[in-house]
Order: structure tokens, then C-alpha cells, then sequence
């Protein structure tokens, strides 16, 4: 029986791969000759996560052993979108009939950052490839696996206490890591380390804080931690304020080019 296209391009960070993704590789299959995977790097995965369940080396790997899978290409750019690995792999077979996989959580075309590329080079849009509905959620799942722990770049955190008006974290610095340089339009902070060696910058001042020793960080304060000592750097945090959510970071630098 032929099909439909020449190739059809699935492209993700499949970190950890799910049995949604399988069920979407193996209807890639029926659409199209070959089925290319487009994996998303482990920079990529620290924009979004902060750290990579997997490197990008075993998750190719692992990809390359689903027998619905013809070739699988890591993308050089760590961009949100995939829109030049999808750009490069057209120009490397043009005259070729080639189709961009979405599954079931992609359906609202405005929101596909990939549409553009797609439109320049003929390239069509195949919608509900692995089923109508997500089945699965690489990030959930991490996130059932570690419990409460948020993954960062630079480390980790679990919320101890929360309630209204207040919230207590404990958070782990891993060596020679920092947080980004920030401030809060709705909280002030206490931190109290537990655990390591510091480097705190508060405005325009440095404060070296050890074990057992804290500090407060008043609202729309400039401020940031480093871990300077040689183990991991733990510290309580106590947030006071009416908006606690992530959403209250104001970024000034950040070494994870995070905003």
C-alpha cells in the first residue's frame, strides 16, 4: 500500500519516552516511508525544566531501537520551537512529500510554533498522530518519580509548609551553581542555612553565610545565592507576602538564560 508521504517528522524531547509517544511513532509509520524524530537537546530541556531526566545521548539511543523509527537527529538549536531542524532537514531533501506530526495535546494551530516553516517549505500538518487525546506526560511523569521536588538547573527545592500568607522551601544549590540575580514585587524572604558554604549578594552588598547563619531579603530587593563551598549548599527559605507563585521572580541576570 503507498503512503501518503516521503517522510513524516516527529520532533520532542521524549524525556522519559511514554507509551503516548509509541502509539505517535507508530502512526507516523502509516503515513509516511520513513519516520524522523527530531529530538529536542538537553539545553533545551533545562529551558523547560531545568534538568534533563535523561541525557540526550540515551534518550537517541533508546529512540533508535522503535522499529517504527528511521532516523533520529538531534537539533542543534535550543530554541522553543523546532523550526530549524524542521527548516534543515527540508532543505536536505527537497522535491521529498514530508508531513509534521502534532499528537492529541497539539490541535490549536495558532499555537504551533512550527506552522511557518512549514508553510515555506510544503511541508503539511498531520494532527491527532498517536490518538485524539494525550495519553501521557514525560514532565508528570518525572514529576510522580521525585515526588514534590522541583528539578532547576541549578539545583532543586520542595515546599516543607504553605498557607496563606506564607511558605516554607527547603533548597538544595548544587556546587559551583547560583541562582538567578532577582528580586519580588510581593514577598519578603528569610533564608537560613542548613548546609554549606554561601555567597549572598543583597543590592549592592556581599554577605558570606555558613551554617546556622541566615538573613533577611525585604520586598523588591535585589538578591541572589551561590553556592561557593565544595557540597551541595542546603538553606531554608520562608517567603512572606500575598503572592508566593513563581510568576513573582523578576529576573535581572540568569546563567540558564531563563527569564
Amino acid at each position: 500500500m503507498k503512503k501518503k508521504y516521503d517522510f513524516a517528522i516527529v520532533s520532542g524531547g521524549f524525556d522519559p519516552v511514554h507509551v503516548g509517544h509509541l502509539r505517535m511513532f507508530q502512526d507516523a509509520s502509516k503515513l509516511a516511508n520513513k519516520v524522523i524524530v527530531l529530538l529536542n537537546n538537553d539545553d533545551w530541556l533545562i529551558k523547560k525544566k531545568g534538568k534533563p531526566f535523561m541525557n540526550q545521548k540515551h534518550r537517541k539511543e533508546i529512540l533508535e531501537e522503535f522499529k517504527s523509527i528511521t532516523d533520529v537527529i538531534i537539533q542543534k538549536s535550543s530554541e522553543k520551537s523546532s523550526s530549524l531542524a524542521i527548516k534543515e532537514f527540508a532543505l536536505q531533501n527537497k522535491n521529498k512529500k514530508i508531513c509534521y506530526c502534532n499528537g492529541g495535546d497539539r490541535s490549536d494551530i495558532e499555537n504551533i510554533l512550527e506552522v511557518s516553516v512549514c508553510k515555506e517549505f510544503n511541508i503539511d500538518l498531520e494532527f491527532g498522530v498517536g490518538g485524539e487525546k494525550k495519553i501521557e506526560s514525560s514532565s508528570q511523569l518525572s514529576k510522580n518519580y521525585l515526588g514534590n521536588v522541583e528539578i532547576r538547573p541549578w539545583g532543586n527545592y520542595h515546599i516543607i509548609a504553605k498557607n496563606s500568607g506564607y511558605q516554607i522551601k527547603e533548597i538544595r544549590v548544587n556546587q559551583h551553581s547560583k541562582l538567578s540575580l532577582q528580586k519580588h514585587k510581593n514577598r519578603s524572604e528569610f533564608w537560613q542555612i542548613v548546609k554549606g558554604e554561601s555567597k549572598i549578594i543583597i543590592d549592592d552588598k556581599e554577605y558570606y553565610l555558613k551554617e546556622k547563619e541566615h538573613i533577611y531579603i525585604p520586598i523588591n530587593t535585589v538578591h541572589r545565592i551561590e553556592n561557593v563551598g565544595k557540597e551541595d549548599l542546603v538553606f531554608i527559605e520562608i517567603q512572606l507576602g500575598e503572592n508566593l507563585k513563581e510568576d513573582d521572580i523578576i529576573r535581572l541576570e540568569d546563567d540558564y538564560g531563563r527569564t
